[in-house]
């Protein structure tokens, strides 16, 4: 199959998927479910970390024809302290799809194997119910078992951020300062070291029928200390529903408007979530 049927492929797999969770939507809307006494949590706000599993399908288009998709499974789960203290932890494991080409996949065919596992944890403090932080470590483990699947360091660095609650808006409305620095520490002699300072100005409003709307949820903001501080900054913005108290599903656009250095051309993630 040639690169650019996989990307038509790719493209009418991606259109349906979003044809079916918007219909599925659509019709949970109708029902008219509502949550008014009972707030759930959509798992984007940093220092409120439910404990959930995530089925994550992300698609990344990057320069020279090459494409990623990367398929997540990630567990979250809170441990609370007392007094207003929680840790929050997070574990992805991603297997990825994709033609990039490497040392193990010179000719650059459509590949499929394990990525680089994410592990987590941030203590959080909330103050009060409008304001709340948290700060902690955040590695990333070189378990890709081929070079096209992951980077091949071991990248640890800090992950912080401080939220603020929105009651005006609706309940469950935030804005929320999220920030963190990779950095690789160790890992593979030849593969490009990494440093780089990622951040997110998210805005999370809810809407009602159990709807949210949030932009910025992801830390793509980014500047890359080791490309003369080149920016990439991408428009980005999640649209989700909560099926039920405890499912959700989400869907998530990003396009660059700067890009001094390509982090992706454009990246489209879907997620079904399950609060437990």
């Amino acid at each position: 199959m040639t690169n650019t049927q996989h990307r038509s492929l790719a493209s009418q797999t991606l259109d349906a998927t979003k044809a079916v969770l918007f219909g599925l939507t659509a019709c949970i809307a109708l029902a008219g479910q509502s949550f008014a006494d009972d707030v759930p949590n959509n798992g984007l706000d940093f220092t409120r970390p439910p404990a959930q599993y995530d089925f994550r399908f992300r698609f990344d288009e990057k320069s020279d024809d090459v494409w990623k998709d990367t398929f997540i499974l990630r567990v979250n789960r809170p441990f609370p302290l007392g007094d207003g203290w929680k840790i929050g932890t997070r574990l992805d494991l991603p297997f990825v799809l994709t033609n990039k080409s490497s040392q193990d996949n010179p000719d650059g065919k459509d590949t499929f194997g394990l990525g680089d596992v994410l592990l987590q944890g941030v203590l959080i403090d909330e103050f009060s119910k409008r304001w709340a932080a948290g700060l902690g470590p955040r590695l990333v483990l070189p378990t890709a078992n081929q070079d096209q699947f992951g980077t091949g360091r071991i990248v640890l660095g800090p992950i912080g951020g401080a939220r603020y609650s929105l009651p005006e808006i609706s309940a469950g409305s935030f804005v929320e300062l999220i920030v963190r620095y990779d950095a690789d520490i160790g890992g593979q002699r030849g593969r490009s070291h990494i440093s780089r300072i990622r951040w997110s100005p998210t805005f999370n409003i809810n809407l009602p029928r159990n709807w949210f709307i949030t932009f910025f949820p992801s830390q793509d903001i980014a500047v890359n200390f080791l490309d003369g501080g080149k920016w990439f900054f991408p428009l980005d913005f999640l649209i989700g529903k909560h099926l039920t108290k405890n499912t959700l599903i989400s869907v998530e656009a990003s396009a660059p408007l700067i890009r001094g250095y390509n982090l992706y051309e454009f990246r489209l993630q879907t997620r079904l979530s399950f609060t437990f």
